[in-house]
């Protein structure tokens, strides 16, 4: 099939074919038998999925830049400086967050890149930060924010509608921005909304921090963090262009699976959390589109907790067509629309009840016409 169509026709590895450029993250020597064609494609694709410094971190690090041809290297090269400049001014914010919150009596945890960052993980380099993440208990929410709030940090002004959002429903504090940093503050107390079909205590998630290697700062234990990162995606109302997400999914599942048993506690500790259903996807796509190696015994007690026949029949197909990314040049065909819309309408209907939802829709539907409101 050709590359932009949606057909899921699966290369030798059990892969869509258009995904085949992404094995150079892992074994960046494969890049180097790629026409100046290949190279224009993969270039392409890994900037619009924010991959494009990861596989010049890999080049770079297994000796190989060199013999990439000049016309990419280029782009590489430059790919590369933006994500060490980005990761630098993550790592300058959250010195001066540290400062803030050095002393106060109540666990500080790292979240998504930061943690990766934190944690010295293979995932963690040729990253694109945005934003910094970082966690406390939602008890002690009041005393980070007048921390923070001393410290320089703000958050934007917000109606009523907004504050009662952030304040009641989210998971969340608005994002927060310092006048002497580019990078912006999230402040969470929850991985998932308080009021969503699908959330997580987080209280269990404290019980089971662990270190970083920044002292004042700890991290979600290992399972946590990829259950954490497969609600991130499959419980998330945007999906297209999100393979970076997969490719963080795996490189966790890669490497924290040296442990023993810890992919065998997955599912189990995916009970415990409310978050089968997300396990489940993660898994399966995993271990279908990149060879993550998962044992059978885990991928059939996640299915059984997780997806049923009917959920199964729906779910996958549809994540399939919007998680597949659109070739450079065509547009992304009437079918990923679609999928992306029915997987729009499942996160707000996961997301809130409807008492909420439809005066939440109605309040963005009026504020989009005039101004600033959240998601």
């Amino acid at each position: 099939a050709p590359h932009g169509s949606q057909v899921m026709i699966l290369d030798s590895e059990g892969r869509p074919p258009g995904l085949a450029w992404l094995q150079a993250l892992r074994e960046p020597n494969v890049a180097l038998s790629w026409p100046l064609a290949e190279w224009e494609r993969a270039l392409r694709l890994a900037r619009r999925l924010r991959l494009l410094a990861r596989l010049a971190e890999g080049l770079l690090a297994s000796g190989l830049m060199d013999s990439v041809p000049s016309q990419p290297r280029r782009h590489l090269v430059a790919e590369h400086r933006l994500s060490r400049w980005r990761t630098s001014a993550m790592l300058w914010a959250l010195e001066r967050v540290t400062t803030m919150l050095r002393e106060a009596p109540y666990p500080c945890v790292l979240l998504k890149g930061a943690a990766y960052i934190g944690q010295d993980l293979p995932i963690a380099a040729g990253r694109l930060p945005a934003d910094l993440d970082v966690l406390v208990p939602r008890v002690h929410l009041p005393d980070a924010l007048a921390r923070l709030t001393r410290g320089g940090w703000n958050m934007a002004k917000l109606d009523e509608h907004d504050r009662r959002y952030y304040h009641e429903w989210s998971h969340e504090v608005p994002p927060m921005r310092h006048p002497m940093l580019v990078m912006e503050l999230d402040l969470h107390h929850g991985i998932l909304p308080p009021v969503a079909r699908t959330n997580v205590d987080t209280d269990v998630l404290l019980q089971r921090l662990r270190p970083s290697k920044w002292a004042r700062w700890q991290v979600l234990d290992p399972a946590d963090q990829v259950l954490h990162g497969a609600a991130h995606l499959f419980l998330d109302s945007e999906v297209r262009d999100r393979i970076r997400d997969l490719v963080d999914l795996d490189g966790l599942l890669r490497y924290f699976g040296q442990t023993p048993d810890f992919i065998n506690q997955l599912p189990g500790r995916a009970q415990q959390l409310g978050l089968e259903e997300p396990l489940a996807l993660a898994l399966h796509f995993c271990a279908n589109w990149f060879g993550t190696p998962i044992p059978a015994q885990v991928m059939t007690a996640s299915r059984a907790i997780g997806l049923d026949g009917l959920r199964r029949a729906s779910l996958i197909p549809l994540f399939e067509r919007v998680l597949l990314p659109a070739e450079p040049d065509e547009a992304s065909p009437p079918s990923q629309g679609a999928a992306a819309f029915t997987l729009r309408a499942r996160y707000h209907l996961n997301r809130m009840p409807i008492r909420l939802l439809v005066p939440h829709l109605w309040h963005k539907a009026r504020s989009g016409r005039h101004g600033r409101t959240v998601s």
